[in-house]
């Protein structure tokens, strides 16, 4: 259902010619992908958020000597473990999700817990496809057409010898 991963990062030039990176965050919920860039510093307050609420994997250090592409791709991989060892957690926190940028429907699962939604603790099913009781056991004999699913049950359920 979810997944999330850094493929990639880039370096950004602001108006001062001033450079950072950021990471190229792929977040895929629901068989929808999207990507949010973040700096280093924002994922360092995601973690800050994380220790407050959850035990928390292990975070890549912010000391480094240089800036060379290397470098950069150890903390991208060091960063992208983070993220998905969160990911791994039973409920997944509000702030990660605000983080990833994910608006999840009202009826989610995924909100800490189901007071946030203000629902009760039992849980309500409705049928999406339901049948006439006993439809494989109907007899269909108005119809001149073969009925080959019902054919194909029964011999799925009741092979015969003679029918190989």
């Amino acid at each position: 259902m979810r997944r999330v991963s850094i493929p990639t990062f880039r370096k950004i030039k602001d108006e001062n010619d001033d450079s950072y990176t950021v990471f190229c965050v792929e977040v895929c919920v629901s068989g929808r992908v999207h990507t949010v860039e973040k700096r280093y510093t924002e994922f360092e307050e995601l973690h800050k958020q994380l220790k407050k609420i959850e035990k928390t994997p292990e975070f890549p250090p912010k000391k480094i000597m240089k800036w060379n592409h290397k470098v950069l791709e150890h903390r991208r991989v060091a960063l992208q473990k983070y993220l998905q060892g969160v990911m791994e957690s039973e409920s997944i926190p509000k702030c990660y999700l605000k983080f990833l940028e994910i608006s999840m429907p009202a009826f989610s699962a995924s909100f800490d817990s189901l007071d946030d939604l203000n629902l009760s603790s039992t849980v309500v099913h409705q049928p999406v496809v339901s049948f006439v009781g006993e439809a494989f056991l109907q007899d269909n004999s108005r119809s001149s057409l073969p009925d080959i699913i019902v054919q194909g049950v029964n011999r799925g359920l009741y092979s015969y010898p003679d029918d190989v």
